[in-house]
């Protein structure tokens, strides 16, 4: 076992402090990502995070971790220190603006959070500093990380971030991690190279892009990214929110496992705003704006579209336009969901494919002794018009990551199979949006086409704060860097 966390410095990144034009600037996101559309749609009658409950970490500065609970958007919350007495930070404060702030964020009905000093959270809670296992801390719903680290050896940073997968898959709690700042800056070794946590970057490209360098094979770590104000710390906690939204939906069904929320965020992303963005058989999602921007409407309509299981023969009936699926695969038996394009129609498929790497204790009790086991999914698209997956159309099958994605434009009426298969037993969660519409004219698509190119140029934030960064000392052994 390598030395305790506690003999060496772990370095987190900070920068500038959100200026008030972030709250200004969540108004815009909230239209940008489809939240202000939803709530229309709903008649004001939408879920707000009631009841669930969240933690937030943050590198501290003087020993200050919390937010402002004085602050007007926290009014008539509950907040605990996780880590001992705190002060006001204010980039705390600004992250829990767009977490769970009572105008500012998505989720204003969220009035129990615990704040941790991140030094505290890895090292200590985590059961780090001393080998053990991580503390049975309560249980969250929902937890944010606006911060990164880097300073550890390639032992040390994979222990600390199985601990923390380990605790993501034990506690079914929806972690949302951010990437560094900046597109030439190295992705860092914490938290974005986690398994089982959500990844943010920025919509306008400025976070790191490198493939991560341990903790399993090489990969692109963010997976979502958020028009926010100008800084990975503020579009993190926009995807804690959404998670936050999401699981007071599904509260009650299997909807609230970590691994359907991940799906279902990432099915909901949207791509058009990135002309460049790609994906391969066996990179599942784009190199910069991983599954694409986070698009909440698309989201919640999933979760209404309801649970479909999948069939181990050829199904009876399809699934519908939107839906999503908590499932065991067993290790053998394929599973199949089978779903329509209708007549002078043609179709839009964004389906996700997501599990969790299992860490297991081998030395529970004593010490903590981590085995890996990550199963190998694959999604495949037949067309199954002529007869049961008649065609291959395309598959994601990559065995470096654990989410698979299958985005396929231009379906033409028909008959149409999802599989999912594999070779490790294991639970997953599934997730899809269909979008089926007449097909027109060439001459009327063209217009169409055109319109939607002018619609979906999103105007970006203007007065954004700098990404500019700095370092900054803690107290105790670690120095600390924010990601905004």
């Amino acid at each position: 076992m390598y030395s305790p966390v506690r003999m060496i410095k772990i370095f987190f990144a900070f920068g500038l402090f959100c200026l008030p034009t972030c709250l200004v600037s969540a108004q815009v996101y909230k239209s940008e990502i489809g939240y202000t559309e939803l709530v229309a749609e709903k008649g004001g009658m939408l879920e707000d995070g009631s009841g669930i409950i969240v933690m937030q970490a943050e590198a501290p500065d003087s020993g200050n971790y919390m937010p402002n609970v004085g602050d007007a958007q926290f009014t008539g919350k509950t907040f605990i220190e996780g880590s001992g007495t705190s002060g006001a930070l204010s980039h705390a404060t600004s992250v829990g603006r767009n977490f769970y702030g009572n105008t500012s964020s998505m989720t204003p009905g969220i009035t129990n959070i615990t704040g941790y000093d991140a030094n505290d959270y890895l090292i200590n809670i985590s059961g780090a500093s001393t080998g053990r296992d991580p503390s049975a801390t309560t249980a969250f719903d929902v937890g944010n990380h606006s911060y990164i680290g880097n300073g550890l050896t390639t032992a040390q940073a994979d222990d600390l971030l199985e601990r923390f997968d380990f605790v993501i898959n034990r506690d079914n709690t929806v972690m949302v991690v951010g990437a560094n700042n900046g597109s030439t800056s190295a992705t860092p070794q914490l938290l974005a190279p986690s398994y089982n946590s959500i990844t943010v970057g920025r919509s306008d490209g400025g976070h790191s892009q490198t493939l991560t360098s341990l903790y399993g094979d090489p990969r692109f770590a963010v997976e979502i990214v958020v028009p926010s104000a100008g800084a990975t710390s503020f579009s993190t906690p926009v995807v804690s929110s959404a998670a936050a939204l999401l699981r007071d939906a599904g509260s009650g069904t299997n909807f609230i496992q970590n691994e359907v929320i991940r799906a279902t965020l990432f099915a909901g992303a949207t791509k058009e705003e990135f002309g460049s963005w790609d994906r391969t058989t066996t990179r599942p999602l784009d190199a910069v704006f991983g599954f694409g921007e986070l698009n909440i409407l698309n989201s919640y309509h999933i979760f209404e579209g309801g649970e479909f299981n999948g069939s181990t023969s050829d199904p009876t009936t399809n699934i519908g336009d939107f839906g999503w699926d908590y499932g065991t695969f067993d290790g053998t038996n394929d599973l199949y969901y089978d779903f329509s394009i209708e007549p002078a129609s043609f179709g839009e498929l964004s389906a996700i494919l997501s599990w969790n790497m299992e860490i297991t204790d081998t030395d529970p009790g004593v010490g903590f002794s981590a085995s890996r086991s990550l199963a190998d999914l694959n999604l495949d698209l037949f067309d199954s018009s002529g007869s049961f997956m008649g065609t291959l159309l395309d598959s994601s099958n990559g065995t470096d990551y654990n989410n698979e994605h299958i985005y396929y434009q231009g379906l033409a009426a028909g008959d149409y199979t999802l599989r999912v298969s594999g070779d490790l037993a294991t639970d997953f969660g599934l997730a899809w949006r269909l979008t089926s519409v007449p097909e027109p004219s060439s001459l009327v698509l063209l217009g169409l086409i055109s319109l939607r190119l002018i619609t979906t140029r999103r105007r970006r934030f203007s007065g954004i704060v700098g990404s500019a960064s700095h370092k900054g000392q803690a107290s105790g052994v670690s120095a600390f860097r924010r990601t905004t």
